[in-house]
């Protein structure tokens, strides 16, 4: 996921004041989690913080703060000294109610923070009740997935005039939330992630198999494409991989059905973390889990960047 950051000062032009570095995710999804950072350094000779700086309340959706700012708690930071603190801000802007379906601006401490607001962009969820077995083809592009993982947050558009059925898919296996809590089991640097199998193995499948939709798309970084069992090319089913590199091998003999549009330093993380040997002996199986926690379909933007090759 993009990330926003600002690296200010709580009065600027002060010495002895401590400085401060947020961060937050530039999209948010009514149902997923919204990790904001904050780093509060001190100067040499120490500080004083107002404590409500350090909770969600310092926070502000278009200008108001997202819970009440109670209490005259002042925390003395010593010298050189620094906070790092990670909040999930989802929990306060639902309980606001500042926030619905329209994008919105961020902001920290603005009353001592001299920094314009981050604009953030909301996605919808998309409603209950849709069969996209059996939705229509000009219909499945209205869709994009966000894929939650431990690293972060991945977006993904679709290509359903060249993959329609494993567009339709993987759409139904994240509505269905059978991606949810799932491993990227295979990794390796430069090639691409992998993910989708229910026993974590690599030689689990999903409900239905599919026949190969080979097209013109290249396997290029951010692609999203069908995995499939050995040389068999109607094999695929639930696991998919995503490019890291570029796979020009790949081109033409995988049914590549998509691509991401955001969150391609998450897809970076995955990719370069330390792996161990698999059971089959290729060194690909991440060290530590790397996860798929969530799988959420939401309703595309009305103005989408363009697709990909």
């Amino acid at each position: 996921m993009i990330c926003t950051a600002a690296l200010l000062a709580l009065i600027p032009a002060l010495a002895g004041e401590p400085q401060i570095e947020w961060s937050a995710p530039d999209l948010y999804v009514d149902g997923v989690s919204f990790e904001v950072s904050v780093t509060v350094t001190a100067p040499a000779d120490g500080a004083p913080v107002a404590g409500w700086m350090l909770t969600p309340s310092a926070f502000t959706v278009n200008g108001k703060p997202l819970a009440e700012r109670t209490g005259t708690e002042v925390v003395s930071l010593a010298g050189g000294s620094k906070l790092e603190l990670k909040y999930d801000l989802a929990p306060a802007i639902v309980a606001s109610g500042l926030v619905t379906t329209e994008n919105f601006k961020l902001a920290y401490a603005k009353e001592y923070l001299d920094a314009a607001a981050t604009d953030i962009e909301v996605l919808a969820p998309a409603p209950e009740g849709l069969n996209f077995m059996e939705m229509p083809v000009d219909q499945l592009e209205k869709y994009w997935v966000v894929i939650v993982t431990n690293q972060g947050s991945m977006i993904a558009e679709f290509w359903p005039d060249v993959a329609p059925n494993h567009v339709r898919n993987f759409l139904d296996l994240s509505y269905t939330k059978f991606y949810d809590g799932l491993k990227f089991h295979r990794v390796v640097a430069g090639f691409m992630i992998q993910s989708g199998c229910p026993l974590g193995t690599g030689t689990g499948s999903g409900p239905r198999h599919l026949n190969a939709e080979f097209s013109q798309k290249r396997h290029v970084r951010g692609v999203l494409s069908a995995a499939r069992l050995g040389n068999d090319i109607n094999s695929a089913t639930s696991q998919f991989f995503v490019v890291h590199g570029t796979a020009p091998g790949l081109d033409g003999k995988y049914s590549a059905f998509g691509k991401l549009v955001k969150g391609e330093d998450v897809l970076d993380k995955i990719a370069t973390c330390k792996v161990q040997r698999s059971p089959s002996g290729e060194p690909s199986q991440p060290v530590e889990p790397q996860l798929l926690l969530r799988a959420v379909v939401v309703k595309a933007p009305a103005e989408k960047p363009a697709a990909g090759n």
